[in-house]
């Protein structure tokens, strides 16, 4: 079970209410699809481990990625590829509509993992299944999203 956030913009209020969320929900790591905001979020983070990828308010970018690694987080920079059960994974923060356009366009991945836009998505593009888990923080409403790789299985959650 993966758990997926994104767009905390520094708010480890918000990533602890979603991580309280993923560890009652036996998720084994997170992604964090950028607007990190923050070293205190990775933190926070680091409860259950995970992946991030930076976003477009994410300013210190050199500081999250050399501190991320004391924690055993992996920073992936502005893209990056995961595996999980039989299932290849891009996440990116969703900024860079042309990368989004490119990545849907080549069709190499089962899922794409992405955040910026303020309100959830669950679409498919060719053999692409793209999810946003809408923004933690910046929005009327926060939520994160849980995702059986294998089944495809996926419940937003509002927090």
């Amino acid at each position: 079970m993966l758990g997926v956030i994104s767009n905390s913009h520094g708010r480890a209020d918000a990533v602890a209410a979603a991580v309280e969320v993923f560890s009652a929900s036996a998720v084994k790591s997170v992604v964090h699809c950028g607007d990190v905001g923050g070293r205190h979020v990775l933190d926070v983070l680091a409860r259950l481990g995970g992946v991030f990828v930076w976003g477009d308010r994410d300013h210190d970018r050199t500081g999250l990625m050399r501190y991320s690694y004391n924690l055993n987080i992996r920073c992936m920079g502005i893209l990056g590829e995961i595996e999980a059960g039989d299932k290849k994974f891009v996440i990116t923060h969703g900024d860079d509509k042309k990368l989004i356009h490119k990545l849907l366009k080549e069709q190499q991945y089962d899922y794409l993992l992405c955040g910026h836009a303020l309100t959830p998505e669950d679409h498919i593009v060719g053999k692409t299944r793209v999810l946003n888990p809408g923004p933690l923080f910046g929005a009327q409403a926060a939520s994160a999203l849980l995702l059986d790789p294998n089944s495809g299985e996926m419940r937003l959650i509002a927090l």
